[in-house]
């Protein structure tokens, strides 16, 4: 099917091969910054010592995920992805609907990691160079270098986010390699991931926030199918990729958790007891006490780095699905255009003004940039991307009941419906404990506004099918499913090589 889009404004296209795709959103997980600040959460509010265990539970639930995720991104390739595909199996007004959440969602996510990673800079600024900057700042520096990497294209950015993931691994391989060498293999208990653990440890009910905090810990991994159209063979890498991220993020918190829970264990200290006193740090702790002072200030520096990567990331996320629903007719045209780099450069700076505009706004009108604007701006974008998850699982379904026996899918029952449904039954689950808990997300008691801002995502759909009928009643609508970017590849007569699952950029 012939796209919309022209050629002036497409995407570079075979611009990063499987494992840069791989590191791109492992990065926008930001796997230091959050084993550093949600896991000692799991620890004081969850289930405790189990947060080892919470981390497996959930890489298994977002794996059936992707089963069926994956199996639509082969017979599809849109920078829109979820927008994509739910417009695949439940109609391009569904699919318009979810896609302007997805658009609302990833585009507040960068503004809390405007907020977020300004904050935490300036405080590790201050704490390790004793010099005082203001977030702003800060965050207006970063901002910069983004749009810098964003300007020259994919390539670059991406080498760049995979040095920062690199030291953030790195960092965290070597506290967990300490604790073990030093411990010994006797220090990590093997109850913590037992069922006892998992429904009895921590504060009663702590089942219920530790699955939630673990889960929160993995947005950003649904991103391979939003770079499909800038990857090398998507329809092959973006399943491989899918799968190697949720893996590789899942062992990562979890084996950092089970180290820090044993090396706690080893000073005779119980995890959640630390993590009462001193949550905002005990990461930081055991890398000083086990690895030296050299280690612990690079742990400082590695978690800014961190911060920073994965709000490049999810600029990079939000930019193109303005770009792709610019593409769509949906918002203003200008957002489409790409620059000789084959970069959405003007849907970039639209993301950043709105990122830096918000976040500069709420704090201007007296709230904290980052437990207020920061708690906010996350916490609705979380509703957001969790709703449209649970949309996909129900589009997979519908979809591969309508075509999988036509020629080119033959899928099987696991794919398009055991793992579909278990997969919305489990993320259902996980999202009815997300807003059970919502006071704690947003840092708000009161009922009404929890309520309001929880409800947003929906209103935000609500809308988003409004202008759908509107624009399908007078032809205008624009189906993504016509806009098939690797299906355009193969009509203009170039080869599509093989799935080389590797480093490549270009």
């Amino acid at each position: 099917m012939a796209g919309n889009n022209s050629g002036d404004n497409q995407l570079k296209r075979g611009a990063i091969g499987g494992i840069a795709l791989v590191f791109l959103v492992i990065a926008a997980a930001a796997p230091l910054g959050a084993s550093a600040t949600n896991t000692p959460l799991i620890f004081m509010l969850g289930n405790g010592s189990a947060a080892a265990f919470d981390f497996l539970i959930i890489a298994v639930l977002l794996l059936l995920f992707s089963v069926g995720f994956t199996a639509m991104s082969t017979h599809i390739t849109n920078a829109g992805a979820f927008y994509a595909y739910i417009s695949m199996g439940l109609g391009k007004r569904f699919g318009t609907a979810a896609g302007f959440v997805a658009v609302a969602a990833y585009n507040l996510l960068s503004v809390y990691l405007v907020s977020a990673g300004g904050t935490f800079a300036s405080s590790i600024i201050e704490m390790e160079l004793g010099i005082s900057i203001p977030w702003w700042v800060i965050s207006l520096v970063f901002a910069a270098i983004i749009l810098t990497f964003s300007y020259f294209g994919i390539e670059g950015g991406t080498k760049f986010l995979m040095v920062c993931l690199a030291c953030e691994v790195a960092i965290l391989a070597v506290v967990d390699l300490s604790v073990l060498i030093q411990d010994g293999p006797g220090a990590y208990p093997l109850d913590v991931f037992s069922l006892d653990m998992l429904f009895n440890g921590g504060v009663p009910g702590g089942i219920g926030l530790g699955v939630c905090f673990a889960f929160l810990c993995f947005i950003g991994f649904e991103a391979t199918a939003i770079f499909g159209e800038e990857t090398r063979n998507p329809r092959k890498i973006i399943p491989r990729a899918t799968f190697a991220a949720v893996i590789v993020i899942g062992l990562v918190y979890s084996l950092s958790a089970w180290s820090i829970t044993a090396a706690y264990n080893a000073m005779g200290t119980d995890v959640v007891t630390v993590a009462e006193i001193a949550y905002d740090s005990m990461y930081h702790d055991v890398a000083v006490m086990y690895c030296g002072d050299i280690v612990g200030h690079l742990f400082n520096w590695f978690l800014l780095i961190s911060n920073f990567a994965s709000w490049m990331a999810a600029h990079g996320m939000a930019s193109r699905y303005l770009y792709s629903f610019s593409r769509a007719n949906l918002l203003p045209k200008a957002m489409e255009k790409t620059n000789k780099a084959k970069s959405p450069f003007v849907a970039c700076c639209v993301n950043m003004v709105i990122g830096l505009g918000i976040s500069f706004i709420m704090a201007l009108c007296g709230l904290d940039p980052y437990s207020e604007v920061g708690a906010i701006c996350s916490s609705i974008a979380i509703v957001g991307i969790m709703l449209i998850e649970l949309i996909v699982c129900i589009a997979v379904i519908s979809y591969m009941r309508k075509h999988n026996s036509e020629p080119g899918f033959g899928h099987n029952v696991f794919q398009t419906t055991i793992a579909p449904i278990l997969a919305l039954i489990g993320m259902g689950y996980v999202l009815f404990l997300v807003l059970s808990n919502f006071s704690l997300l947003t840092g708000y008691e009161d009922v009404f506004v929890n309520v309001f801002i929880g409800g947003l995502m929906v209103i935000v759909g609500i809308i988003g099918y409004a202008i759908a009928i509107a624009k399908d009643k007078n032809g205008t609508l624009v189906d993504p499913v016509d806009i098939d970017v690797e299906e355009e590849i193969v009509e203009q007569g170039k080869e599509i090589g093989p799935g080389d699952f590797n480093i490549g950029m270009g």
